[in-house]
């Protein structure tokens, strides 16, 4: 595990919790590391900032499921291993109460409307910050 500030980047499957008291969980999903650092350094940003946990892909992000109490997850569609429409079924059924917002620029309709269906969220890259926090602030109240 890397720690950076806030966030913590998980480099292989295993990790531990890190304590955080009744700060907000967030798990970042993406294989792209300058996007993934740049929203976790926004939302660390947002008042009574979450703990931002950042891994590559869905294999990865499903070992942190097992192990951290998550409240929101945000995740790319394009990823190696395990893409993010698969990790979106796996969340549905293991966690159905915690919010999915997805976040891609190769969505097509037939697959935004299925998240959508599944009751996640959906957001094109480039993606528009303010409303992408306005989304998370809600989900998180």
């Amino acid at each position: 595990m890397r720690y950076e500030g806030n966030t913590v980047t998980i480099a292989k499957p295993e990790i531990s919790a890190v304590g955080h008291g009744k700060r907000k969980t967030i798990l970042i999903v993406d294989d792209d590391r300058v996007f993934s650092s740049a929203l976790a350094e926004g939302l660390m940003s947002m008042e009574e900032g979450p703990v931002v946990y950042t891994v590559e892909n869905g294999y990865e992000a499903t070992a942190v499921l097992n192990d951290v109490v998550l409240d929101l997850l945000i995740t790319d569609l394009r990823m190696p291993v395990m893409g993010g429409l698969e990790l979106t079924h796996r969340v549905n059924e293991m966690l159905p109460s915690v919010p999915v917002i997805v976040v891609s620029a190769y969505a097509d309709i037939s697959t935004v409307l299925e998240l959508e269906a599944q009751g996640n969220y959906f957001f094109d890259k480039p993606l528009d910050f303010d409303n992408l926090l306005e989304t998370i602030h809600a989900l998180l109240l």
